[in-house]
């Protein structure tokens, strides 16, 4: 069973992040949704290889391995992740980063995806009016809930 840790999201992103859009992955089997929080990346150890990255994937379609490791390029320790609901691997969730991959300039996201394995797309904000920013996402969500709860109050 996994930590309430493990699906927890950052409250701050650096400043070099905060004009990066948001992308919404979803499965490329299944079309589920499995991550609402992505960012376009590339790998650290090889940046050539084209990843999306996240903080959090959504905790309901998602699942990772118990089988952890090493990564190819560096000294990481990763365990795979895949949909609940088809078994398509996504990518992996790095469990212990190794020591250059922590000081090398990073987003801080420790979950990938392989961008073969999910289809994406830029999110709105909840206005849906315009794509949504890393910068903005943290306030965004809580306009949101704070709409939902006012939509909930009128419709009773």
């Amino acid at each position: 069973m996994e930590s309430d840790d493990t699906f927890k999201k950052q409250t701050e992103i650096g400043p070099q992040y905060s004009n990066e859009p948001v992308f919404t992955l979803q499965c490329n089997q299944c079309e589920s949704t499995v991550c609402r929080r992505g960012m376009s990346a590339v790998l650290l150890a090889n940046a050539e290889v084209q990843l999306f990255s996240t903080d959090c994937p959504e905790i309901c379609d998602v699942a990772t391995t118990t089988n952890l490791f090493l990564a190819e390029n560096c000294d990481c320790w990763l365990v795979n992740m895949a949909c609940i609901n088809c078994g398509n691997c996504l990518g992996y969730n790095v469990r212990v980063p190794c020591r250059d991959c922590l000081s090398s300039s990073n987003n801080g996201h420790l979950w990938m995806f392989y961008v073969g394995a999910v289809s994406s797309y830029e999110r709105l904000n909840y206005k849906g009016e315009e794509v949504l920013l890393w910068g903005n996402l943290n306030e965004d969500e809580k306009k949101y809930e704070q709409f939902l709860k006012d939509q909930d109050i009128c419709c009773r």
